[in-house]
């Protein structure tokens, strides 16, 4: 009786310690959401929808505001957002995965072997993915980015294929991303689409448009709806998803589903300016610690439109993925210098969540 008794007491105090743990959890989250909402209205951005994903799993997620202010439809975790430049991180998967672990490409061959027209003749694919610029110091630039289209489609499994169907193939089909979209100007009248996709998948793209976050430019605390946005695809820009959607590309990420842990660590590993200093960026994703930690990161803005931040700490599995309908997370705070510390946003996660 007595060694069961033991038992039992153990199992209460187990019980207790987890119960306690979730408390405090639950606590975080709730004073993470207070931050993110104070934040998001001090901004004066309409409507932002949040993800915290841990061990590869969703274990927050909230809408924040409206994804439309004139029907005052409110923003939700499956709501869809132009992600902007927060696509490099997609795009660079799939080249790394369908090119280069194919053994079709490697990192160091020059652009212009894809593509012809390329006006840097020396310039090669790991220096356009990690933003070194021709003058071999780090300059991030997505419109330099959007080049390694073309090296993705001519190179993905030796059949070149449109790159809005290797997105959507590769990435959304294959994690069951049913929220993403490959580009706004997916168009079931176009015969370029019609060939490309079912019914069934044009269908869906044109639901999922349908409920698409609008655009706000916050000017002076006021939004105005906007139609400053490029609705066409590139590997810089142009994805349509939600946070639930990238959650699960972060997850396959993590466990590794996509890429081989190699080919990760590479991925996440400062590149090296010409005079041989590390740059912030691996490929496609920015590297830097936090009090000594390393966080990966991109983020995405349209200005005047849309914007978007994803903050990883590998060493807690631990994940934050934010979009907004302004650009409210990006533009004030000089994210292309390459450093995430400049968010209030990832600030207020980081010193929560990492301390």
């Amino acid at each position: 009786m007595a060694r069961t008794s033991r038992i039992a007491v153990i199992a209460l105090l187990a019980a207790s310690v987890s119960l306690h743990r979730a408390d405090a959890q639950s606590l975080t989250f709730s004073l993470f959401e207070r931050y993110l909402d104070s934040l998001r209205q001090q901004s004066g951005m309409p409507g932002m929808s949040a993800a915290i994903v841990q061990n590869g799993r969703v274990v927050w997620e909230k809408g924040l505001g409206v994804s439309d202010a004139e029907r005052s439809i409110a923003a939700r975790p499956d709501t869809p957002y132009h992600i902007a430049d927060l696509t490099e991180v997609l795009s660079s998967t799939v080249l790394l995965e369908q090119c280069l672990e194919t053994g079709h490409l490697g990192l160091d061959d020059r652009i212009q072997q894809w593509m012809p027209s390329f006006s840097e003749p020396a310039t090669t694919v790991r220096q356009v993915l990690t933003h070194r610029a021709a003058s071999g110091g780090f300059k991030y630039d997505p419109g330099r980015y959007s080049v390694l289209t073309s090296v993705i489609e001519a190179c993905i499994q030796k059949n070149p294929i449109p790159f809005r169907q290797a997105m959507t193939e590769k990435i959304f089909d294959r994690l069951g991303m049913s929220d993403s979209v490959p580009a706004q100007n997916v168009d079931g009248a176009s015969a370029d689409d019609r060939a490309l996709f079912s019914d069934g998948q044009l269908e869906r793209f044109g639901s999922i448009l349908n409920r698409m976050a609008l655009p706000y430019r916050v000017s002076g605390g006021n939004a105005t709806l906007t139609t400053n946005v490029s609705k066409s695809l590139d590997a810089a820009t142009g994805v349509i998803s939600t946070v639930r959607d990238l959650a699960r590309f972060d997850s396959a990420l993590d466990n590794s589903a996509l890429l081989h842990r190699d080919t990760m660590a590479a991925m996440w590993s400062n590149a090296a300016a010409a005079n041989g200093s590390a740059m912030p960026t691996g490929l496609g994703w920015f590297v830097q610690t936090y009090n000594g930690q390393l966080v990966y990161w991109q983020f995405g803005q349209t200005s005047g439109a849309y914007s978007s931040l994803i903050l990883k700490v590998p060493a807690k599995r631990l994940t934050l993925i934010l979009l907004a309908n302004s650009d409210g997370l990006s533009a004030p705070f000089s994210l292309p210098a390459g450093d995430v510390n400049a968010s209030l946003f990832a600030r207020a996660f980081l010193r929560l969540f990492v301390g």
